[in-house]
């Protein structure tokens, strides 16, 4: 505690910050809103100090991850299930869980406030059951709460409760990797927070003082990890730095690096948010190419324009692009974005296999197009930032199996050898494995 600081200043702003905590969650709960978007919006409307800010992103973005996990707790100590709970105390509850399981908060701040929170958020008469269950969640830690809860259930089923799973994303997990200790340290991965990194645009270099504020990244040289907020980055700044997971750098590169010497534009059929569209607009201008990402937002192609001014408004199903004229194609399709759940702590919670489906068509009608575009010799990559074989391997067979014009590009040639790939001719990055989010990307080349 800062010397200057009243206890009672401190405590005020601890509770200040957990109940904007509590307020987020039940705006992403009940408003549906995206913790990604929603958080630092309120954060900067806020008036908490840094690391109260800090914390909030914390309690909020711990308490989704380990929601699933965080409500048999509650379910056990309350003997009632959640469903039977109102919103207000369960949120509670599951801000108070993650104080006293994850963070290891010791018992006394995190129930006092527990009740005070019930009372702030008029549903005073759930206190005295805030009370009562909360101090029955702190009689355990969290590996005897898990332990309790797993016995004697199967070893998958097991995974998705101590890593706040739904089972269908395990099962997924085991199917790409069909090791059960690859799969918990992939589940362990999406658990922990991912350092910000942020990438140079090409022909542009950093400053010394953001290379003296920041640290390089594992993967890409040009890349850095940052320990504070992006905005102090001049780079970032003025638009010649972004913020991007090493991942989408990997595979965007890759894809530039295959490109044939043939004449002709190259094409990102789904552009938004950007950050792949930044960097092929520059590579293509090194090689004598020019570059068009369609984004079939208005607003979302009018954003993109502060990175890339090569930006038109337009679906990638019915791209306005001549047939068989484009050098390079880019498909960044659209899907379940299971492979950010690092940064995306509450996609588990909204995401459903019965979504799936739907998305595969999508990707494969877009694929359609791609090809149609494609001129002989040219390539096309296929990326998700998805680990699901639906939308990845399973998506590569099929586009092998339709189109007899296309062949495979073994993609690995176009990735460091240092980094460790399976013996597959697509590359699966993994959280886990790589530190990277979980991109896939597919090589073709149109015979």
């Amino acid at each position: 505690m800062n010397r200057s600081e009243k206890p009672s200043e401190r405590q005020d702003s601890g509770f200040a910050a957990r109940n904007l905590a509590l307020r987020l969650l039940l705006e992403i709960e009940q408003e549906s809103a995206y913790a990604n978007l929603v958080v630092p919006a309120r954060l900067r409307d806020s008036t908490l100090e840094a690391r109260d800010r800090n914390f909030v992103t914390e309690l909020v973005y711990g308490t989704l991850r380990m929601q699933l996990l965080y409500d048999l707790i509650i379910e056990a100590a309350a003997k009632r299930r959640v469903s039977k709970i109102d919103s207000i105390p369960l949120n509670i509850l599951r801000l108070t869980a993650h104080q006293l399981l994850t963070l290891k908060i010791s018992a006394h701040a995190p129930v006092d406030i527990a009740v005070r929170l019930v009372v702030k958020n008029r549903s005073g008469s759930a206190s005295g059951f805030v009370n009562a269950v909360s101090r029955r969640i702190s009689e355990r830690s969290l590996e005897q709460w898990i332990s309790e809860l797993t016995e004697g259930i199967q070893p998958l089923e097991a995974l998705a409760i101590e890593y706040a799973h739904p089972i269908w994303i395990v099962r997924e997990y085991f199917e790409r990797l069909g090791d059960f200790e690859l799969v918990r340290a992939e589940l362990a991965a999406n658990n922990h927070n991912p350092r910000v990194c942020a990438v140079i645009y090409p022909g542009e270099v950093w400053s010394q003082e953001s290379l003296d504020s920041s640290e390089m990244a594992d993967w890409v040289p040009s890349a850095r990890y940052l320990a504070g907020n992006p905005e102090a980055l001049l780079e970032i700044r003025n638009g010649t730095a972004g913020i991007q997971d090493q991942g989408s750098y990997l595979v965007a590169q890759a894809l530039a690096h295959s490109h044939s010497e043939i004449p002709g534009p190259w094409i990102d059929l789904c552009a938004g948010p950007g950050g792949k569209a930044a960097l092929l607009d520059r590579w293509a201008d090194e090689l004598g190419h020019t570059f068009l990402g369609l984004e079939i937002s208005e607003h979302r192609a009018a954003l993109m324009k502060r990175v890339t001014g090569a930006i038109a408004v337009g679906d990638g199903v019915h791209p306005p692009i001549k047939e068989s004229s484009a050098a390079l194609v880019l498909l960044d399709a659209p899907c379940s974005g299971l492979g950010a759940l690092r940064r995306r702590p509450d996609a588990r919670l909204r995401k459903k296999s019965s979504d799936i489906p739907e998305l595969v068509l999508l990707q494969r009608s877009l694929m359609e197009s791609a090809v149609k575009i494609l001129t002989p010799a040219g390539i096309l990559g296929y990326v998700t930032c998805s680990p699901l074989a639906r939308e990845t391997i399973e998506n590569r067979r099929w586009i092998l199996e339709t189109f007899a014009d296309l062949e495979s590009i073994d993609a690995r040639e176009f990735f460091s050898a240092d980094l460790p790939l399976p013996d597959t001719p697509d590359v699966q990055l993994w959280p886990g494995m790589h530190g990277t989010d979980a991109m896939y990307l597919a090589l073709f080349r149109k015979k």
